[in-house]
């Protein structure tokens, strides 16, 4: 047999081929969940040629440190035919590989296949390319082991470029240490292969074809061409991405905190932004001891106009009254949306007169005609006044009279305005037994969950439910939690009865469980309160070590504005919950702090997209762009997207096609009883029935502070 020996240093080259090769396809892989289609189509396409020509270079170098006796050449024609199996097969593997969300075992049982046939084919098409006098000699069992070594390591390969993609923390280790196995992997099977191979004695090689010298210099440009420009275009798409998405969160940033300050329906100021004029004017009033005038005020039976004409309508009359009220008001006057029909408006530095004026001119431009969609309207204000300091010295005193008088004016016909009295503050008295009532509410089994489907957005199936909190009142009924929230907070009962709604709600879910419902997550909402019991921890576990239930199935929601308060506490005991496998979800995103740079540090899976975007996407478009690039940056952040008050098919379909991963709303269902749950189930033709659990009130937990109708 001829002797042959080998370069250690063209061996070290070849591992180095293989192993940048390996990277940049695990990289360009982990770029195509990022980018649009066209793009996507790219950076498949480019790893895959990539990793082909880098396991083809990786090969012909390994057979150039093959030392002969003689000079070597090299039939052209199958050269390129073993770099086109190898390039072929590269791409169709990655491919099939990195489509689709999921990887099934069928799908990595044919890139295998495929990958590691043209590997395979590669190698002993590229030493057949070997111009010799003489046949090589093959060890069966050593050939054998190259396929099977080639097998798993294209198996291990495909899933590493799957499984990586979507990794986005600490990516870059793990990226290299994944290229270093692939690196590896294929050397390990060529230089088996190689060994399979005896030549017999001969003195010289057939003549013609390329030489040694001419393979290695178009080896060595092609390679180092092709991996050099892929590093430089990952390097500057990566850049690109990072400056991409820092712009894209101070844009959103700066998006958020005008969502927070302004009503994104009329552009006039929130309850939140009113709030701090209001501080500002009650200082300045203070200092000057002038008077000024706080009202409120509600468009009258603005119900009618949705019933009869349609939301659209009504939230053309918002926007045109809001636009007839500011047209009257000057610079130090200021106007907020606080919800539906109702507006605030304050007048610094007033007198009787100026009041009398200016509420006479208001409430006269309100009753004139408006044309709205094709339709003529006439509607009216009612308006309550309050004053400072006669009437109150704090925030909350003026708004109580003020809101006092209004309900005065719509008891006495509506369309007028009233200041307030004394005697106006029997018009909405708090009912003396009401504490008492809510203190007994708990031990009298009065307290409820009800519960609200979370969907899939892309599969249409039930995800879970989120848990919400009513009090079946002996006399009003059903009430919701804004009702009684404030007052359980207040007097501390909101403790006592959170963890009643905790183990209610784990409790129904084991029921659930039991009836075959395994998949079903449960969500609840952490009042600010709740978040700050120290043994808020220990007390949630223990109901999962109750019930035995996943803690994967279990997803609590905190306010951005909750978690963002105390962040050194919220980062450690959301890291708890995280640890022990519960999902962090931040509830009501856009509301609050709406900081996604501070966010970012917090252990959060899910985020929750408030409803007031929902409801204004379809008419503004800069809230839709806001929505997708919340829903965007989430992905970045390796987050879920829930986003709730879907009331539409339109906006359903918006939001899928955005990316959102689940979706609730009044579209699906309303929040129900536990008991009606099974006839939602066959409503929405499941294919498994439950029984109902009776009047365990296990609905949901918690205590949204969501005015969930």
């Amino acid at each position: 047999m001829l002797s042959i020996s080998w370069d250690p240093v063209l061996i070290a080259v070849s591992y180095l081929v293989a192993f940048i090769a390996s990277f940049i396809a695990l990289d360009s892989a982990g770029k195509i969940p990022l980018s649009s289609r066209k793009a996507a189509m790219f950076w498949r396409i480019a790893g895959g040629v990539t990793l082909g020509i880098g396991i083809w270079s990786m090969h012909f170098i390994g057979m150039l440190s093959m030392q002969m006796p003689m000079m070597m050449s090299y039939d052209l024609w199958l050269t390129l035919a073993s770099l086109g199996a190898a390039v072929v097969a590269s791409t169709t593997a990655i491919n099939i590989a990195v489509t689709g969300k999921k990887l099934s075992p069928f799908r990595l049982f044919f890139a295998t296949v495929i990958l590691s046939a043209g590997v395979v084919s590669m190698h002993y098409i590229g030493m057949a390319a070997l111009m010799l006098d003489s046949s090589i000699v093959w060890d069966q069992r050593i050939v054998g082991l190259s396929v099977l070594i080639a097998v798993v390591a294209s198996g291990v390969a495909l899933w590493l470029a799957f499984r990586l993609r979507d990794i986005h923390k600490g990516v870059f280790v793990s990226r290299i240490l994944a290229a270093f196995i692939m690196g590896a992997a294929i050397c390990a099977m060529h230089y088996t292969g190689m060994s399979a191979a005896h030549f017999l004695e001969m003195s010289h090689s057939v003549p013609g074809g390329i030489s040694e010298l001419g393979l290695s210099i178009w080896v060595s440009v092609t390679t180092l061409t092709l991996l050099g420009v892929m590093l430089i275009i990952s390097l500057v798409d990566s850049h690109w991405r990072t400056n991409r998405l820092t712009e894209n969160l101070r844009q959103l940033n700066r998006q958020l905190e005008l969502q927070a300050r302004f009503d994104a329906l009329t552009g006039l100021a929130n309850r939140h932004q009113m709030d701090i004029r209001m501080q500002d004017c009650l200082r300045s009033a203070l200092l000057s001891k002038k008077q000024f005038a706080v009202i409120f005020l509600n468009v009258d039976h603005f119900k009618r106009v949705n019933d009869t004409w349609g939301h659209n309508v009504g939230d053309e009359l918002l926007i045109t009254l809001a636009q007839r009220i500011t047209a009257r008001l000057t610079r130090e006057m200021t106007l907020a949306r606080l919800g539906g029909d109702a507006f605030i408006l304050l007048v610094p530095e007033c007198d009787d007169d100026k009041l009398n004026s200016l509420l006479a001119t208001l409430l006269g431009d309100m009753r004139r005609p408006l044309s709205i969609c094709g339709h003529t309207l006439s509607t009216t204000v009612s308006a309550g006044v309050s004053l400072y300091p006669q009437d109150g010295e704090t925030l909350h005193e003026l708004k109580l009279k003020a809101d006092a008088a209004l309900h005065h004016v719509k008891e006495d016909g509506r369309n007028g305005w009233a200041i307030y009295r004394a005697e106006m503050s029997t018009a909405v008295p708090a009912k003396p037994g009401f504490l008492q009532e809510l203190t007994q509410a708990l031990e009298r089994d009065q307290f409820e969950l009800w519960y609200q489907p979370t969907w899939h957005a892309e599969e249409k199936t039930i995800h879970g439910f989120e848990a919400l909190l009513r009090w079946r009142h002996p006399e009003q009924g059903v009430l919701l939690p804004n009702l009684f929230l404030p007052s359980l907070e207040q007097t501390g009962l909101i403790i006592p009865v959170g963890n009643w709604a905790i183990e209610a709600a784990c409790r129904q879910l084991h029921f659930w469980t039991e009836q075959g419902f395994s998949q079903w997550t449960l969500s609840f909402n952490l009042s600010p309160v709740q978040f700050e019991q120290p043994d808020i921890f220990y007390i949630v576990s223990s109901m999962l070590e109750k019930y035995n239930l996943s803690p994967s199935r279990l997803i609590l929601e905190v306010t951005e504005s909750t978690a963002l308060k105390n962040l050194d506490r919220s980062i450690e005991l959301l890291n708890a919950f995280n640890h022990a496998g519960i999902t962090v979800s931040i509830d009501d995103f856009g509301t609050g702090y709406s900081n996604l740079l501070m966010l970012s540090v917090l252990p959060a899976k899910e985020l929750k997209i408030d409803k007031s975007f929902v409801m204004s996407m379809l008419e503004n478009e800069k809230s839709r762009k806001l929505v997708e690039t919340i829903i965007n940056i989430a992905r970045t952040m390796e987050m879920n997207v829930v986003a709730e008050g879907i009331e539409t098919e339109e906006q359903q379909a918006v939001l899928t096609s955005l990316g959102c991963d689940y979706l609730q709303g009044f579209l699906f269902s309303r929040p129900l009883p536990a008991e009606q749950v099974p006839w939602l189930l066959l409503q929405k033709n499941s294919d498994k029935q439950i029984i109902p659990i009776g009047k365990i009130h296990s609905e949901h937990v918690f205590i949204s502070q969501k005015n969930h109708a």
